[in-house]
């Protein structure tokens, strides 16, 4: 009769045209992978990062806005505002590293260890300011205020890090201290533990196979009058709301095929 038959608690359904917009659902990829369609292997994207270091355990809720981080033996890397949470990073740089990442951190079970700098300078440049602060500031102590913008807590917490009292003023340091410091703004390493609990991602990364679609309508090649939106679907992108509109344009797309208007 060619129609979908949809078995239910509440009975069967019979429709000409059924739309998957499901999320990310393990039981309907099975299901839709029985129908003949590839799944790609889901794996979580845009999480957060749990770190245990006594660097940041004080000052959760520290943002520090012009970081860079790599990801340490590899070619992930992202920049922008990072957060220190109450169990470890968070903000527009990691969520897009995790993104990026997302199949590569899988991987590694994320436990990885990242390379960041706080100030995203040099640190040739760095050192050769302090050098300058020891020079011409050297009463001031080295506490009372944070350079390179960053908030004052994570400064006096880099300056614990680098084994340096934050009451030692600028001329107390010695050059052993200085590049100590200069290393805990420029290439700070933390080991990552883990990331967010089971179910607190933001999006999945995997799903059904992109080739198995057809985007003018959002409908599967596979299966007639089958059509998808959503996480269902292989698509993740970066924080900023494109996952959001990625759900919105195809569910308007197939909404819109399904209903039979024509498609300009």
């Amino acid at each position: 009769d060619n129609l979908w038959h949809l078995e239910t608690t509440e009975g069967v359904f019979k429709t000409h045209r059924v739309v998957i917009a499901t999320g990310s659902n393990p039981k309907i990829w099975k299901l839709l992978e029985d129908l003949g369609h590839t799944i790609v292997q889901p794996v979580p994207s845009l999480f957060t990062f749990n770190i245990k270091d006594e660097r940041i355990n004080d000052i959760p809720g520290v943002v520090s806005s012009n970081v860079e981080v790599h990801v340490v033996d590899s070619n992930l890397y992202s920049e922008g505002p990072l957060l220190i949470t109450h169990w470890g990073f968070s903000g527009p740089a990691i969520l897009r590293l995790s993104a990026w990442g997302a199949r590569e951190l899988n991987d590694r079970f994320h436990r990885f260890p990242i390379l960041i700098n706080w100030i995203g300078r040099d640190e040739d440049e760095v050192l050769a300011d302090f050098n300058d602060e020891k020079k011409h500031s050297g009463k001031k102590r080295i506490g009372n205020h944070a350079h390179y913008g960053i908030p004052l807590r994570l400064w006096k917490s880099m300056i614990a890090g680098a084994g340096i009292k934050n009451t030692a003023t600028w001329g107390d340091l010695s050059g052993k201290d200085l590049k100590h410091l200069v290393s805990e703004l420029c290439c700070a390493v933390f080991q990552i533990s883990g990331k967010s609990t089971f179910k607190d991602e933001f999006v999945t990364a995997g799903g059904v196979d992109l080739r198995d679609v057809d985007f003018k309508s959002f409908s599967s090649r596979v299966c007639t009058n089958l059509y998808f939106a959503g996480e269902i679907l292989d698509i993740d992108g970066i924080t900023g709301g494109f996952n959001f509109q990625a759900a919105w344009t195809g569910g308007f797309l197939a909404g819109n095929a399904m209903a039979g208007y024509p498609l300009e």
